[in-house]
């Protein structure tokens, strides 16, 4: 017998999980990642009561004390520094409500120094497509892929990130479907792709579209109605493709003239194509100019707004997307209100009922840390983060701790940022308690209550609540269940407007933004883009090139582990600390496989178990994410979207480690 189910709190493709109500067993589960959430949930690292930091060591504190404390602190650092001196780290493992309450206080402290872990993944996604399309989000449903015709997958493995997708990848595969990939290591995915395209040197995926963009036109397989009645910019793009002919990019790239016509040719006279991208395209000093080709690329052959037609930056946590639509970003508030637009400040300002929003935008996440450094940020509170293992860098994220007055750390379990936390709140767990979820295809979905919070943990949303009343913010509300907000929410956010807790509880499948009334939206942009001339404006791109003369690492993921170390297998832990090597570069360093060796970076240096492999091309080095890799990567900023370059870091040294000390080698490549 089964009871209503709640959401997986790891990926997010968004599946529920249903528990039998006799045993407490997994009645059904979407795949390997959310049928080990039993040990999730009753970890021996949960966090089971408030504690407060005293002489070094936590003491048990009772949730009336800590939130008199907290409070009091944070009313001091406001009266004597500003709100912009205090920062936060929303949850992106939290529900919709706890996410929109979290950011209100903030923005009723008088800051909007907030942010998600989107700034470690898709913001510079959020941001190209909100320029070009109106909204920064998956634009179909997943299971929309089936009537593709050709999917083309960029730095992206949805076979270990997302395995309920790549049921779906492989239906479309078989009713006709080809599968493309274009990635730096031969990844699980691309060993299932009709067609893979290896790229030699990390962030030079935009050539290779601008490459096949130039090919298309040639042949005059563009969608030139599409563009004529739904398009602008297209003749300044136009003139920046005319540059990128396969001669020329057959001898940047290293990929051959034929490969690149074929795929070019393939995806342009299917018809019907999508196209899917994660981290190796987001987390690369280039990133910008990838997302905004794959925009103008899906412009140019009409792939958007119709079935089958899609463009995927498929989403890492459970709730990420929420995180965004909830307004948990530095430069926009619920809805994705731009922060400097006056008309949406005052919107919300009559909402909420408060005198002022800050206009100018705060600190990105990554930019707290480098703030803290300089004295500027006082208090930093997290919520359901570990940025100490998350962020680059991790010299610079522990010694900005350490320079913070107080960190507040809210959270299930314990992890390496809770020791550096002066206050430590206990978070109920996902189906511990009740709230809405929104996944990477949009589509909202009410999460119940299944147990009942071990010890002293309690719901994030009734933290903050607590907190905000107990701090005397003016008109600050109290709320007395997840069903209110979402209700303020209906009000507050015009795209969740038909999304009523009446409405979600009773559908099955959730329902989907933007759903301004009754009607919900599956498929974006079937009738006009949501730009304010009602047309999708064709991206401006910058010629920019990767280094070609250093070993390159670059970072992937483990199926059996999810993001900062948490793995589901304790017994794999042993194989994390590995490093792929290609074969030629092994052997001209002299590394055998198996061999211990030190990777040096500007950031940092970590000991690996060389892996050599033809998964990775010459110059490239790839370790597991999940493998400390946070120590060697560095906080160098992407772009705009301030997303620091987790998969193009410069390798200076590697160290190989022999049995005697007075025996190493060293190989410089400064």
């Amino acid at each position: 017998m089964s009871i209503p189910g709640f959401i997986c709190p790891f990926c997010g493709f968004g599946c529920k999980i249903y528990i039998n109500k006799e045993n407490s067993s997994i009645y059904r589960a979407g795949c390997i990642k959310s049928v080990s959430i039993n040990s999730f949930i009753k970890s021996k690292d949960r966090i089971l009561t408030p504690l407060v930091k005293i002489s070094g060591s936590f003491s048990e504190a009772s949730w009336n004390h800590i939130i008199s404390s907290i409070a009091l602190e944070l009313r001091k650092i406001v009266k004597v520094y500003g709100g912009s001196s205090i920062a936060f780290i929303g949850g992106s493992k939290c529900s919709n409500e706890e996410n929109y309450l979290f950011q209100k206080f903030v923005r009723f402290i008088g800051s909007n120094n907030i942010d998600n872990c989107v700034r470690l993944c898709h913001a510079v996604s959020i941001d190209v497509l909100s320029r070009s399309l109106g909204f920064g989000a998956q634009t179909n449903p997943f299971s929309d892929l089936i009537y593709s015709k050709a999917i083309l997958i960029l730095g992206y493995n949805p076979v270990v990130t997302h395995p309920p997708l790549t049921s779906i990848i492989l239906e479309a595969k078989k009713r006709g479907a080809k599968i493309m990939v274009i990635d730096v290591r031969k990844s699980e995915t691309a060993k299932i792709a009709d067609i893979f395209i290896q790229i030699k040197r990390p962030g030079m995926d935009y050539m290779l579209l601008l490459c096949m963009a130039n090919i298309i036109l040639s042949n005059n397989l563009y969608n030139r109605e599409f563009l004529e009645k739904k398009t602008m910019g297209f003749e300044e793009f136009l003139e920046t493709v005319k540059k990128y002919d396969p001669i020329t990019c057959e001898k940047i790239l290293d990929i051959s003239k034929k490969q690149i016509e074929e795929v070019s040719k393939e995806f342009a006279i299917a018809g019907r194509g999508s196209i899917l991208w994660g981290m190796g395209v987001a987390q690369n000093p280039m990133g910008y100019n990838t997302v905004a080709a794959i925009v103008n690329l899906a412009l140019l052959l009409g792939y958007i707004g119709k079935k089958g037609c899609g463009l995927y930056p498929v989403r890492g946590q459970s709730n990420v997307q929420g995180a965004c639509d909830m307004g948990v970003l530095p430069n926009y508030l619920p809805g994705y209100e731009s922060i400097t637009e006056d008309n949406a400040r005052k919107r919300f300002e009559k909402i909420w009922r408060i005198d002022e929003i800050p206009r100018l935008p705060g600190y990105t996440s990554i930019e707290v840390f480098e703030e803290a450094l300089k004295g500027k940020i006082k208090a930093l509170f997290i919520v359901g983060e570990n940025p100490l293992v998350s962020h680059p860098n991790s010299k610079i994220v522990e010694k900005a701790l350490q320079n913070i007055e107080i960190v507040v750390v809210q959270d299930v379990k314990w992890n390496e940022t809770t020791k550096y936390a002066d206050y430590v709140l206990a978070s109920a767990a996902c189906g511990e308690k009740e709230g809405s979820y929104t996944n990477s295809e949009r589509k909202v979905q009410w999460s119940y209550k299944v147990f009942d919070p071990p010890g002293n943990a309690v719901p994030d949303w009734v933290i903050i609540m607590l907190l905000g009343e107990t701090m005397g913010l003016k008109n600050w509300k109290r709320y007395l269940s997840p069903e209110e907000i979402l209700k303020e929410i209906n009000v507050a956010v015009p795209i969740y407007k038909g999304i009523t807790p009446e409405r979600l509880k009773s559908s099955k499948d959730g329902l989907t933004w933007p759903c301004r009334d009754k009607s919900c939206t599956d498929i974006l942009y079937q009738n006009k883009f949501e730009t304010k001339k009602g047309k999708a404006i064709f991206n401006k791109l910058v010629d920019v090139r990767s280094e070609h003369n250093s070993l390159t690492l670059i970072t992937y993921r483990l199926n059996e582990c999810y993001n900062t170390s948490i793995c589901l297998n304790s017994s794999i832990s042993s194989d994390l600390m590995h490093a792929i090597i290609n074969l030629e570069d092994a052997k001209s360093i002299g590394i055998k496989d198996g061999d211990a060796i030190k990777i040096v970076t500007k950031c940092g240096e970590e000991v690996f178990h060389a892996k050599i492999s033809s998964e990775v091309p010459r110059g490239i080095v790839a370790i597991p994410w999940h493998a400390k890799a946070n120590i060697i990567t560095c906080e160098n900023l992407v772009n705009f979207s301030g997303t620091p370059s987790l998969k193009n870091t410069k390798i200076l040294k590697i160290l190989i480690l022999k049995t005697k000390k007075d025996n190493n080698i060293y190989c410089d490549y400064s």
